[in-house]
Order: structure tokens, then C-alpha cells, then sequence
């Protein structure tokens, strides 16, 4: 489920379009957007290295994805940045069926969607399609300060941060009985994080994989990712996929052939390894 996972539980929500333009009320069909000559893509932001902002451009993976599929349909991709809410039922109701009770209409499509069966039940009014990632976690570890990180048990002694309301911050606040709640140290989000990392305000940062990856190819040496076994961590892995409206059907299977083609193509992976993340979908096919 969403990595940035907070744990898919996150503090505020709150969607925002770029550019902006008006938003329609409703999800549409693909012969309208092809029509309007437009796609509008929800993706969540300040996530890095799927959607951010930098020097004033919208970059990441998932920006990415929505550029290629948008390209697919030959039309212009227009993104609307989604501020996380408590859980990914209210993400898939704020950006893909009925829009965020302060307006702002919704998306044609939402990327990073957790594709997991209890999330489809508890959905109905979208469909959950073309799974492309596979993310599972990890340690960014300043190997200057610890070594052999094959367990949690450096941290016994040394400081690991997390950010604020994820899987992470959970896991490391109880796990074995909490015997590593005093050097945990929160932070307010993942950017904040890297920088404590980077300041060695921590000897770790607990994350999604794929946020480690680009934290540690962002910062350099002596910032490697290792992946200890992690005991009563209740979700090993998840893959992450797509969602549009349930009346737009034609859409999604439009949208899943890109996914397909950007996967076999082996450009998927080198949109990811562009942002220093290796490419992971060993648990999809």
C-alpha cells in the first residue's frame, strides 16, 4: 500500500491543480479527453521521487508517467497535486469520484494507488489498474557511523529517523517491544528527513525503498541503502498502480496499455533509475 506509505494514514488533505485552470466536477470517458485535448493527472504531493517540486518545475516518477500517458493519447497533461488525507479512501474520493469538500473538481486519473483487494472492496466507484511498481522497506544508513546493518540492532544505540505518521515511524515506535522509541526521531515530512540525514542528525532513515534510493543517490557517501530483516513489520511489500472513475472504464484500459508498453519497453525502469531508484516488479508478473 502507499509507501510514502504513511502507513496510507496521513494528517491533512487537500487538493490543488496545475496549471490553474478550471476543473471539471466529474471524471470523464476517453473520447472527452481526447476531445478537450487535455489529461488531468492526480498525483501526491511533496513526495519524493514521485512528485515535487524543483526551481519551480513539477518533477518525479509519477509526473513522469502521467507525461507518457498523456503523450499516449496525444494530448497535453495538466496535474493536480493531492495533499494526502487520513486514509487512501478519501485520496481515491478527493481526486477520482466527487472532489475535496473545499472543491477544485477531481482527476481523469490518480497515480500511486495501492493495489491490494480490500482497497478495490472498499471502492467501488473507481476502478485500480496497470500495477508498475512493486515497493518494500528499507534503511538509508550513514555507513561511516554503523556497520553490518543485517538487523535493527545499531539503532539500539544510534539515532534513526523517520518521518512523522508513516509505516516507518510505526514500525521503529513499537517494534520489539519498543526498544527503539528513545532514538527514534520524527520528522515533519520525508524532505526534512534527508536533511537530518544529511546533517547526521541520524545514523538512518527508515522509508520505502525507493525514497531511500533517491535520499542516498541524492546525498552520496558515505549514505547506503541496506534492507535488515525486519521482524513484525506487518507489510512486507505492495505494488502501486493507477485508478479512474468506474464510469470511465475505456480510459483505464487506454491508460493501463501505456503502463504495459512503458514496462516492456524498459522505459519504466529508466524513469525510475533516472531518480535513482532501481526499478521493482519482481512481485507483479
Amino acid at each position: 500500500m502507499r509507501l510514502h506509505l504513511r502507513l496510507l494514514v496521513f494528517i491533512l488533505g487537500l487538493a490543488a491543480a496545475l496549471p490553474t485552470s478550471p476543473l471539471p466536477a466529474v471524471a470523464r470517458p476517453l473520447d472527452d479527453v481526447v476531445e478537450s485535448g487535455y489529461l488531468r493527472i492526480a498525483v501526491y504531493r511533496e513526495f519524493e521521487p514521485f512528485a515535487f517540486e524543483n526551481e519551480g518545475n513539477l518533477k518525479g516518477i509519477d509526473v513522469e508517467i502521467g507525461k507518457a500517458m498523456a503523450a499516449s493519447l496525444k494530448v497535453e497533461p495538466r496535474f493536480m497535486l493531492l495533499m494526502a488525507d487520513e486514509n487512501v479512501d478519501d485520496d481515491l474520493r478527493n481526486a477520482v469520484w466527487k472532489g475535496a469538500l473545499l472543491g477544485g473538481g477531481v482527476a481523469d486519473v490518480m497515480l500511486h494507488v495501492p493495489v491490494d483487494p480490500e482497497v478495490k472492496l472498499r471502492n467501488n466507484l473507481v476502478v485500480i489498474f496497470g500495477r508498475y511498481y512493486t515497493e518494500e522497506m528499507a534503511i538509508a544508513a550513514n555507513m561511516s557511523t554503523v556497520r553490518n546493518v543485517v538487523t535493527m540492532q545499531p539503532f539500539l544505540d544510534e539515532k534513526i529517523g523517520a518521518e512523522v505518521d508513516t509505516l516507518a515511524d510505526f514500525y521503529v515506535a513499537t517494534a520489539f517491544g519498543g526498544q527503539l522509541r528513545s532514538n527514534l526521531v520524527h520528522y515533519i515530512s520525508f524532505a526534512k528527513a534527508v536533511e537530518g540525514l544529511k546533517n547526521r542528525e541520524v545514523a538512518g532513515l527508515m522509508a520505502p525503498r525507493s525514497q531511500v534510493e533517491w535520499a542516498a543517490s541524492e546525498i552520496g557517501s558515505p549514505i547506503e541503502v541496506v534492507q535488515p530483516s525486519f521482524p513484525q513489520l506487518s507489510i512486507t511489500h505492495w505494488d502501486i498502480g493507477a485508478a479512474v472513475k468506474h464510469d470511465s472504464r475505456d480510459l483505464g484500459y487506454a491508460l493501463g496499455d501505456v503502463i504495459t508498453e512503458l514496462r516492456q519497453s524498459g522505459k519504466m525502469s529508466e524513469i525510475f533509475e533516472k531518480y535513482g531508484v532501481t526499478y521493482n516488479a519482481r512481485f507483479i508478473d
